[in-house]
């Protein structure tokens, strides 16, 4: 039986993937990581053979879609897009979860670098970003600022920007940006940290105003709005990525089948320019790179909500 087994999975790896691959989606569709990981995976298909499938499963600060990939069989025909929050963020909340992010997932390639801007309201009457701090130490919790999820990466950017800044906001949790966008157009939000692709148009027409990007670069697509580096706040520094994981058991020889292909993409040049047009950057990072990242991830966010204390505050 034994023997049995293991030539059934060796043959399972040999022929990977003989079959559509599910691609689960911790954001509603239209969100800036589906958008991301549906363009990804579209230029993937050709490199691997096989369609990838979407399915959203939005919810919980992330951790719905990652749990079902957690519980998912390790063979690689179920992997997750996400950002750092259910991976690097929540575990140093004092909720429990129903996975474990250290090993119940396992880095396959990072596809996206989504940069984050700090957006406003044009009616708030602030300009800059000193002019904002400037207003909300006038003003202590007068701003309503909102997060993405309690415990995301979004939510300890927020945290850090009153600790560093000396300033305090009111904060107003949203499941996803797109309620958060009609909010702040509607003069009901004040401000908030958001990723480009929903916001852009607003942004070029003025409707919205970005003050600054937390990206280590300005953004090629928006050049004039500066970093918070630039404005003498390199503490708030946060280059956001968007990646694959599989689950944890996944074999070695599936990963690299997996990472090999996605390798492939920083050579397609119209996907460049088509993730470069959403104002995020292509920047394929393999397993073990992509590791290290998510563990100076962890290291950072947990340093955050320690000096904060934050983890009962969730």
């Amino acid at each position: 039986m034994c023997c049995a087994g293991t030539r059934s999975n060796a043959q399972d790896v040999a022929t990977f993937p003989d079959r559509p691959i599910k691609l689960i989606v911790p954001a509603p569709a239209g969100a800036g990581v589906d958008t991301a990981a549906r363009i990804t995976a579209e230029a993937a298909e050709k490199h691997l053979g096989q369609r990838f499938v979407v399915e959203n499963k939005p919810g919980a600060s992330f951790r719905i879609a990652t749990s079902f990939v957690a519980k998912s069989p390790p063979d690689g025909y179920t992997l997750l897009f996400t950002s750092a929050t259910p991976v690097a963020v929540l575990q140093h909340f004092v909720q429990k979860l129903d996975y474990d992010p250290v090993n119940d997932l396992r880095p396959v390639a990072i596809g996206v670098y989504q940069p984050v801007l700090l957006i406003v309201r044009p009616k708030l009457g602030v300009k800059s970003v000193d002019e904002f701090i400037a207003y909300a130490k006038a003003n202590p919790g007068r701003i309503i600022f909102g997060i993405q999820g309690i415990g995301s990466e979004m939510h300890l950017s927020m945290k850090n920007f009153e600790k560093t800044a000396g300033i305090s906001f009111t904060q107003l949790p949203y499941a996803g940006g797109s309620q958060a966008i009609v909010d702040l157009l509607g003069d009901r939000l004040d401000a908030m940290f958001l990723v480009i692709p929903p916001i852009r148009d607003h942004v070029e027409t003025g409707t919205l105003m970005a003050l600054a990007t937390l990206n280590a670069k300005r953004v090629a697509a928006l050049p004039n709005i500066p970093t918070m580096a630039e404005l003498g706040r390199p503490e708030m520094t946060n280059d956001l990525w968007f990646g694959y994981m599989a689950h944890g058991k996944t074999p070695d020889a599936i990963i690299a089948r997996l990472a090999a292909a996605f390798a492939k993409l920083q050579a397609d040049v119209a996907l460049v320019r088509r993730v470069a047009d959403l104002g995020a950057e292509l920047n394929i990072v393999g397993p073990t790179e992509f590791g290290r990242i998510i563990e100076s991830d962890r290291a950072r966010y947990g340093k955050i909500v320690v000096d904060g204390n934050l983890a009962m505050q969730n």
